[in-house]
């Protein structure tokens, strides 16, 4: 069976044709929602794991996951929620065993950090705002991979919470108190290295 129109005619708002077109094994449809989503991915990716190289990763393994999974998605959400969900999933165990290898490793973070925060020099207010963002980023370390999760998709991405609940597959309460949560104890984090 043919298709009506060529691919190139089919509008990238038109997302379920060419979802279609890529269930049905058209491999430049599916090269075309790689096209349209990659940025957003990436965008959610990074904001989980913070490291160039493993988001790289697992932003292919995403992709390649919703390729090989491609004839199970059924388009009871929109293809953006199901392939930020795989995304998300793989962002956060990736996170997890990171974390794990960390856990286990012999250089602790701050023997690190203060190697790293040693080897610069500054004016005082850039020192003020590196340390200020060090002290973030420490912060938002120490949160749960699921509140990061949470944070990421809402205050970096801008998602709606009802498009929160779709990726993670959580319900819109959830959504709500791990922000809040999340909210909550990064600003008491934060506030609490202040001097």
């Amino acid at each position: 069976m043919t298709d009506s129109k060529p691919l190139g005619a089919v509008a990238d708002d038109d997302e379920d044709e060419i979802v279609r077109r890529a269930r049905g094994g058209d491999r430049r449809a599916f090269d075309r929602l790689v096209a349209i989503h990659m940025k957003q991915v990436w965008s959610t990716v990074w904001r989980i794991l913070r490291d160039r190289s493993d988001t790289e990763d697992v932003v292919q393994e995403s992709f390649v996951t919703a390729f090989r999974s491609l004839a199970g998605f059924r388009g009871e959400s929109k293809f953006s929620t199901w392939l930020h969900r795989i995304a998300v999933t793989r962002a956060l165990n990736h996170r997890e065993r990171a974390e794990e290898k960390l856990r286990r490793a012999s250089d602790p973070i701050e023997a690190v950090a203060e190697r790293a925060s040693a080897s610069t020099a500054s004016p005082l207010h850039a020192l003020e705002a590196k340390e200020l963002m060090r002290r973030l980023a420490d912060c938002l370390e120490r949160l749960p991979a699921a509140w990061r999760a949470v944070l990421a998709l809402r205050d970096a991405e801008d998602h709606p919470y009802e498009a929160i609940a779709g990726i993670l597959g959580i319900e819109l309460g959830t959504v709500r108190s791990r922000l809040a949560r999340a909210r909550a104890s990064l600003k008491s984090c934060v506030e609490g290295g202040r001097t």
